[in-house]
C-alpha cells in the first residue's frame, strides 16, 4: 500500500471519529496528532482565528493570543497568507516566545500554515520540533501539509458548530478536497523524487565543472604573470575572466540548489561600468574572429564610473543574448554589442545587433517561452535549448526593464532593453580631451568600414570633432595636419611606417587577425584588435600625455596585488618593478621620453637597491626638468622616522584602499 493510500485511509478514521465528537478539546487533540505523524515531528498547534485573536483549545484550556500587536511569527504568516518554514527558529528576527511559544517548549523548528477557504482567513496549523529531537522542514513538508489543510479546516468547523450551532458548518465530507488534493500530492512525489535525482545528478556535474575552472584561473594567473607580450597577456586575462565567470555561475547553481531557491539571487554589487561589460563582452572576441565576424563592441564613454547593479543576472543576459547572435550570424557577417547611457532618465540602454539568420514575425513572440525556439529545426541545425531568451526575459523584467526585439526573416535580429541604475559614481571613466588641434585619419579598406565607424564613433564621444576625423584608403591621401593615423593591418607597409616616422604623426594599428603581428618589429608601436574592446587604448593614443602613470616598485607579490587591485578601478596605466635597480630603470625611461610616472608606490627595503635609494637618485635626474613632481609613497610606512626626507607619503600595511586611490587622485587633480 503507497504512503498516499495509508495516508488517505488515516484520514478517513479520522474523520468518522471527529463527526462522532462533541468535545472540541478531544477533536483538536486527534488533529494535533494527525500533523504530528504526517510531519514527524513532536508538537503540532491548531489556531482558529476571530478577530482579533487567535485560539487554541489544549488539554482543556483555551489559550488566546492577539494579533493587533502585530508581533511574532504567527503573525507573519497571518499578514503573507503564505506558509512559512523556520529551520532555525531562534535567528528569526520576528521571533516572538509570547507568541510563537506560549508552551515554553526549547522550539528548535518550525513550520506553519495558513489555513485559508474562499479569500477566508480561517486559522492557522503549525508543526515544530525541539531542541531534543530536531526536524529540518522541507518542501516536501509543505506540500503534504497543504494537502490535508481541508481536512484541518473542517474539523475546524466542526468545532466552531460544536461551540455555536448557529455558525455555518459544511456538510461535505471533509475528506471530498483532501482526496483531491492527495491525488496531486501523489503525482508531485514521483515527480519530486524524480527531480531529486535530477538535481543530485546535476549538482555532481556542475561541482564537476567547478573543480578544473578552479584549476584554470590558477594556472591562467601564473601564466599571465609570465607573459611580457602585452596582447597575449590580455588575452589570457579575458580567458581567466571567462574562467572565473564560470566559476561564479556553477556556484550560484549549487548554492541555489542547496538553500531550494532559484540561483542568481546574489545582492547587486558596486563596479566599474567600462571594465565590468567589456570584460564580459570580450569572453566571445576569439570565437568571432574565427568565424571571421565584425564584432563591434561600444561602450559608451559617457558612462558613469561606478554603478551598483546584480551583476550575475546581467552576465546572464548579456552572455546569452551575444552568444545567440553568434550562433545565428554566418561567417563574414556582423554583430554590435552596444551600451550607451541615458543620462536624464538614468538608465543603461543595452543592444546586440545581428545580421544573422533572423526571426519570422509570427514567432517572434513565442522564442520567449521557455524550452520554444523559432523553427522545428533550430535546434537540429544550430544547437541549444530554447531556454536562454526566456531567462534573459526574466531577469531583464526583474531588473526594472522589459526585453525587446526587432526582427526581419534573413535580415538581421536586435534584441535591446533599458534598466534603471544605482549610480555610485558620477564622474565619467574618460574625461573629454581639450586639444583642438588633433586631426585623425583612418587608413582602410570598404571591407573594414563597420569596425572604422566604430572607431569614428569612440573618437567623437571623447571629444574629437567629426570634422578632424577622415578615412582614407592610401598613404597619399594623409593630409600634412594630421596628429593621428590609425591604420588596419591589411594597408600597413614598411614606407609607410617610415613616413609616419619622418613627419612625426603618431601611429595606432588595427590587427585584423588575432597576434598575426609581430610587435618586435613596430618599435613600441600602439596596437588594438578589431575584435576587443578598445575604447581605453583609442582614448590613450589621442589623449596620451593626460592618462596617469603609476610606478610599483615591489619586491612583495602580495603588495603588488593589493595596490593593483585597488587601482583598478581608476584609470591609469601601471608598470611593475620587483627591484630597486629595474624600477630606476624605468623612471630614467620615463623622464627621457617625457612621460615620467605620476605616482610611485615602493618600499624601502627592496633588493639591489632600496626604496630611498632608488628615489635620491631619479630626484637628482628630476630637478632637470620641467615635469610636475612625481608624488612618492612609502607602502610599508614601517621606517618612516629614518627616511621621511625620501617619501612625500606613508601607506602603512595593511593597505586601505580609500588611501591608496586617494593619493592616486591627488596626483592627477
Amino acid at each position: 500500500m503507497s504512503k498516499i493510500s495509508v495516508l488517505k485511509e488515516s484520514l478517513s478514521v479520522r474523520a468518522n471519529n471527529i463527526n462522532q465528537l462533541q468535545n472540541n478539546f478531544e477533536i483538536n487533540a486527534l488533529v494535533e496528532d494527525l500533523i504530528t505523524e504526517i510531519t514527524n515531528t513532536e508538537f503540532a498547534s491548531i489556531w482558529i482565528y476571530s478577530f482579533p485573536t487567535l485560539s487554541r483549545g489544549r488539554d482543556g484550556k483555551t489559550t488566546k493570543i492577539s494579533i493587533e500587536n502585530k508581533k511574532g511569527l504567527l503573525y507573519e504568516c497571518f499578514s503573507k497568507k503564505e506558509p512559512i518554514i523556520y529551520n532555525s527558529i531562534s535567528s528569526e528576527k520576528g521571533y516572538v516566545p509570547s507568541v510563537d511559544n506560549p508552551d515554553n517548549i526549547e522550539i528548535k523548528s518550525k513550520i506553519v500554515i495558513p489555513l485559508i477557504e474562499n479569500d477566508n482567513f480561517i486559522g492557522i496549523a503549525t508543526a515544530y520540533s525541539s531542541i531534543n529531537n530536531v526536524k529540518k522542514f522541507s518542501s516536501d513538508d509543505l506540500e503534504i501539509f497543504g494537502a490535508i489543510s481541508p481536512f484541518i479546516i473542517e474539523a475546524i468547523f466542526k468545532m466552531q458548530k460544536n461551540s455555536d450551532k448557529n455558525l455555518p458548518f459544511h456538510d461535505a465530507n471533509p475528506l471530498q478536497n483532501t482526496d483531491d488534493n492527495l491525488n496531486k500530492l501523489e503525482k508531485s512525489l514521483v515527480t519530486t523524487n524524480t527531480s531529486d535525482e535530477m538535481l543530485d545528478y546535476m549538482s555532481n556535474i556542475v561541482h564537476d565543472i567547478r573543480t578544473p575552472a578552479n584549476g584554470l584561473v590558477g594556472f591562467l594567473e601564473i601564466l599571465q604573470e609570465q607573459i611580457e607580450d602585452s596582447r597575449l597577456k590580455e588575452y589570457v586575462g579575458h580567458a581567466r575572466n571567462s574562467a572565473l565567470l564560470i566559476n561564479d555561475l556553477t556556484t550560484s547553481i549549487l548554492d541555489g540548489v542547496a538553500q531550494g531557491r532559484e540561483p542568481l539571487s546574489k545582492e547587486p554589487t558596486i563596479v566599474n561600468t567600462v571594465k565590468f561589460f567589456s570584460d564580459i563582452a570580450e569572453v566571445f572576441s576569439a570565437n568571432m574572429s574565427k568565424k571571421n565576424i565584425n564584432y563591434n563592441i561600444f561602450i559608451d564613454p559617457l558612462l558613469p564610473k561606478e554603478i551598483e547593479i546584480n551583476s550575475m543576472k546581467i552576465k546572464r543576459i548579456i552572455m546569452n543574448l551575444i552568444s545567440n547572435a553568434s550562433k545565428f550570424t554566418p561567417e563574414n557577417g556582423s554583430i554590435e554589442f552596444s551600451l550607451r547611457y541615458k543620462n536624464r532618465e538614468k538608465k543603461l540602454h543595452i543592444f546586440v545587433k545581428d545580421s544573422g539568420i533572423g526571426i519570422a514575425e509570427d514567432k517572434q513572440e513565442e522564442i520567449f517561452k521557455a524550452f520554444t525556439q523559432a523553427e522545428e529545426t533550430t535546434k537540429d541545425i544550430y544547437g541549444g535549448t530554447g531556454l536562454g531568451l526566456s531567462i534573459c526575459a526574466n531577469y531583464v523584467k526583474e531588473m526594472g526593464g522589459k526585453l525587446s526585439l526587432e526582427s526581419r526573416l534573413n535580415h538581421g535580429s536586435t534584441f535591446y532593453f533599458d534598466i534603471p541604475m544605482d549610480i555610485k559614481d558620477y564622474a565619467h571613466q574618460f574625461e573629454a580631451i581639450k586639444n583642438t588641434t588633433t586631426k585623425v585619419a583612418i587608413l582602410m579598406d570598404k571591407s573594414n568600414s563597420v569596425v572604422g565607424n566604430n572607431i569614428a564613433r569612440y573618437l567623437v564621444k571623447i571629444g574629437v570633432n567629426v570634422d578632424k576625423i577622415s578615412a582614407i584608403s592610401q598613404k597619399d591621401q594623409i593630409k600634412t595636419d594630421t596628429t593621428h593615423l590609425i591604420c588596419f593591418e591589411s594597408k600597413l607597409t614598411t614606407e609607410l611606417l617610415v613616413y609616419l616616422k619622418e613627419v612625426n604623426i603618431k601611429l595606432l594599428i588595427v590587427e585584423e587577425n588575432f597576434l598575426s603581428l609581430d610587435l618586435n618589429h613596430l618599435d613600441g608601436t600602439m596596437l588594438i584588435s578589431q575584435y576587443t574592446y578598445f575604447g581605453d587604448s583609442l582614448y590613450s593614443f589621442i589623449n596620451e600625455a593626460s592618462i596617469p602613470k603609476v610606478l610599483i616598485v615591489e619586491d612583495d607579490r602580495i603588495s603588488i596585488i593589493l595596490i593593483k587591485s585597488m587601482l583598478e578601478n581608476e584609470y591609469c596605466e601601471i608598470d611593475i618593478a620587483s627591484n630597486g635597480e629595474e624600477g630606476l630603470a624605468l623612471l630614467m625611461n620615463g623622464l627621457k621620453n617625457s612621460t615620467p610616472y605620476n605616482i610611485i608606490y615602493t618600499d624601502h627595503n627592496m633588493p639591489l637597491l632600496s626604496g630611498s635609494d632608488m628615489l635620491k637618485e631619479y630626484k637628482k635626474e628630476e630637478e632637470k626638468y620641467s615635469f610636475k613632481k612625481t608624488m612618492t609613497v612609502s607602502v610599508s610606512g614601517d621606517e618612516r622616522n629614518l627616511y621621511k626626507y625620501d617619501y612625500d607619503y606613508y601607506a602603512t600595511k595593511p593597505f586601505k584602499k580609500k588611501e591608496i586611490t586617494a593619493l592616486f587622485l591627488k596626483t592627477i587633480n
